[in-house]
């Protein structure tokens, strides 16, 4: 190229930057779309960068750009003397951001959903984002009644995408009575600081676990692993809908393969999946399909864990000690997206989280416990004293 096309290269360049940097708009859908540490790193450049930075419109498009899940929170053990938090990144080389741990009595985390947390302390439950360390206390459902008359279980949604701000389900019934059945509440962080009733009062299988919700695409999900039965929650109509087919159908019914853990419900890839050991060393992967206009559960995938790589000698190791009699050889904690179309199964074994790469069948480690301090290495056993569940987090500057 001569010198004359470098110069009006030079020149193209140069007012392009100059166009963007002049346009607010244009400067702030490219910031939104970097890591949360270079934003940061940007506010230095000038006060207008750090006054567009700091603004809630910019908060606004942060939140609505699609990001993945850069690191997993661990909710403490029950029986462990130090009751905090953990988490790590699920790729150490790209981690960008540190999210703020918090440090309150009893604590632990409810539900994580797209950068928010359902967190719960000794004395509170509250909406916790770990990006920026706010916190919001919940309004009591029943502010005129004593609480202790009622069993009552929070869900949270939270999808910038679809709605504006977040909200949260409770589900609750009179204390040791189900017979008037189970009544909803609804609450918006959009409308203030109330809850309303919606719909009627519903019955449900008595080992519905309304205690772990998942939210998928305007709706919060809640299963039985005993009777199959999925129920949910429609934002839209506000109402509790049981339109969902039968959860599929396993095998195998002893549960020694992970202790509690028969079924999880895993949104991964614009899909809800259906994740649970089909036997000892097998886990399967459904995914709910619109098929012949309904939904039903189609496989995705089927492990055997014997045979993946990197989990051969961990499985006779486990075999020798006779782990599977006990039910702490392995439990699932986690679904993530691996690539455009592909999932990753996040496994706890003894002493270890590993990812498990479901397009190949290979592993990698992401966690080893003997290098957490000491208090935790007797808690580290997956099945009964084990971590049950991982949490996501999403780096967001989503207000609570």
């Amino acid at each position: 190229m001569n010198q004359s096309g470098e110069q009006r290269n030079t020149k193209l360049i140069r007012s392009t930057i100059e166009a963007i940097e002049g346009n607010d708009y244009l400067l702030t859908q490219i910031l939104v779309r970097l890591p949360l540490r270079d934003v940061k790193t940007f506010k230095r450049v000038s006060k207008r960068w750090c006054s567009l930075i700091s603004a809630p419109y910019f908060r606004h498009c942060h939140t609505t750009v699609k990001r993945r899940t850069s690191c997993l929170f661990l909710n403490p053990p029950i029986n462990s003397p130090h009751r905090e938090l953990n988490f790590f990144y699920l790729d150490q080389k790209t981690a960008s951001f540190c999210p703020k741990i918090l440090h309150l009595p009893r604590l632990h985390i409810s539900q994580s959903c797209n950068g928010l947390m359902l967190i719960q302390s000794k004395d509170d439950t509250f909406i916790y984002n770990p990006t920026t360390g706010h916190k919001k206390p919940l309004p009591s459902p029943f502010p005129s009644f004593d609480e202790s008359r009622f069993a009552y279980y929070y869900s949270l949604a939270f999808d910038p995408l679809r709605f504006l701000g977040y909200k949260l389900i409770c589900i609750y019934h009179r204390e040791y009575s189900k017979e008037d059945g189970y009544r909803t509440m609804i609450y918006s962080s959009e409308s203030g600081a109330f809850w309303k009733h919606c719909g009627s009062s519903f019955s449900a299988p008595i080992n519905m676990h309304f205690a772990r919700g998942v939210y998928f695409k305007d709706s919060v999900y809640w299963i039985d692993r005993e009777s199959k039965t999925t129920l949910r929650f429609d934002l839209n109509e506000e109402c509790m809908k049981d339109d969902m087919p039968p959860l599929p159908q396993q095998h195998h019914r002893d549960d020694a393969a992970g202790y509690g853990y028969r079924c999880v419900l895993a949104p991964a890839c614009g899909y809800m999946n259906s994740v649970g050991f089909d036997s000892k060393y097998r886990i399967s992967i459904y995914r709910l399909k619109e098929v012949d206009y309904s939904s039903r559960w189609v496989l995705k995938h089927s492990v055997d864990l014997r045979r993946c790589i990197n989990l051969r000698t961990v499985y006779q190791i486990i075999i020798l000690r006779n782990y599977f009699n006990l039910g702490y050889a392995c439990s699932i904690l986690h679904l993530i997206e691996d690539d455009e179309d592909e999932m990753a199964l996040l496994l706890q074994i003894p002493n270890k989280v590993i990812a498990l790469r479901l397009k190949d069948n290979t592993c990698e480690d992401l966690l080893d416990f003997t290098r957490i301090k000491e208090n935790f290495l007797h808690h580290c056993s997956p099945g009964f004293k084990g971590w049950y569940r991982a949490f996501g987090f999403i780096e967001s500057l989503a207000c609570v």
